[in-house]
């Protein structure tokens, strides 16, 4: 009979999930994994099947509750201008936070290429994918609300507001000025205003 498990893999992922996003994939070890998890390198690859193992977990798990907390208000059903207004202000706070940010762990993933190039390009795929979706669902909901042109190309506005989180998360992980990253909120949202009604 196999020994009972006394950890949850959840916490376990949660807590690699940490320590990739500080460090990156590469520089953090299976010393430091087996630090911060509580379990030795044997049961965490015996759990995870490797380094590369653990660390999908991770990401499963940022994608699941940061992504959301990031971005979840664009996928309410009431999403507006507003909410996205939000959304894109907070980014300024983050470099403002004490101590800095460690930025977006799957940002960090792609510009790392980690664990792998292929593996990078999945994970930043689903979150373009997802971000670029809020986006085009507030901006759809401002069209049926007419509190955006109808003119307005929805989908060519939701790429370049994708492409501007994602760069503004990376200033974030590079502790750019946040009166840089003010200009490039205020820029974008003075792009969007200007198409309002």
């Amino acid at each position: 009979m196999g020994r009972t498990k006394t950890y949850d893999r959840d916490n376990i992922a949660e807590r690699a999930m940490h320590l990739f996003w500080d460090n990156g994939y590469y520089n953090t070890t299976a010393r430091q994994l087996a630090e911060a998890t509580g379990l030795n390198v044997s049961s965490l690859y015996a759990e995870f099947g490797s380094k590369e193992g653990l660390y999908q977990a991770a990401v499963e798990r940022y994608e699941r509750d940061m992504v959301t907390t990031y971005i979840g208000a664009l996928e309410e059903p009431g999403a507006s201008l507003a909410t996205l207004r939000k959304v894109l202000q907070q980014y300024p706070e983050f470099a403002r936070a004490d101590g800095g940010s460690a930025g977006c762990l799957l940002c960090n993933a792609a510009i790392e290429q980690a664990p792998t190039p292929l593996a990078s390009q999945a994970s930043t795929e689903r979150y373009v994918s997802r971000l670029s979706a809020g986006v085009s669902h507030v901006l759809t909901n401002a069209q049926r609300d007419v509190a955006l042109g109808p003119d307005v190309d929805v989908e060519a506005l939701s790429h370049y507001l994708a492409a501007t989180i994602l760069g503004l998360f990376v200033m974030v992980r590079a502790k750019t000025r946040p009166e840089i990253l003010d200009n490039a909120v205020r820029q974008a949202l003075a792009q969007i205003d200007a198409m309002a009604k």
